[in-house]
């Protein structure tokens, strides 16, 4: 299956115009690690048509922090998509610094690999 999205850049998260002027896209497998990280950094019920996209980081932030907790909800929320074979997330709890960072490894339902970086 084909996945076309529209192009996002990485660090400003808005539209790229391609070298015409028009509104770049993608494809997989690009276009399926930006269509996972795109679902996981949006709250849920912050999506105004799509009130059941997102991850639910209130539940999330108001528990002691278990990177596990955390990595199972990005797999679901990346897991929804219906061209996602496999997500598996590996997350790394900073105490320091209070931060969590970490990968998403994915496959999609035409084997491609990519991953998202957190």
């Amino acid at each position: 299956m084909k996945t076309i999205s529209l192009k996002l850049d990485p660090d400003t998260w808005d539209l790229v115009l391609d070298e015409l002027g028009n509104i770049a896209t993608v494809e997989n497998p690009y276009a399926c690690a930006q269509d996972v990280a795109t679902a996981c950094l949006a709250i849920r019920g912050e999506c105004i048509y799509e009130k059941d996209t997102g991850v639910n980081y209130k539940e999330l932030l108001n528990v002691k922090a278990s990177t596990g907790a955390m990595a199972a909800a990005l797999q679901v929320e990346a897991l929804r998509m219906s061209y996602i074979a496999r997500a598996e997330p590996t997350l790394i709890n900073n105490r320091d610094t209070r931060r969590t960072t970490g990968v998403i490894a994915i496959v999609d339902t035409n084997g491609l690999d990519s991953s998202v970086t957190l």
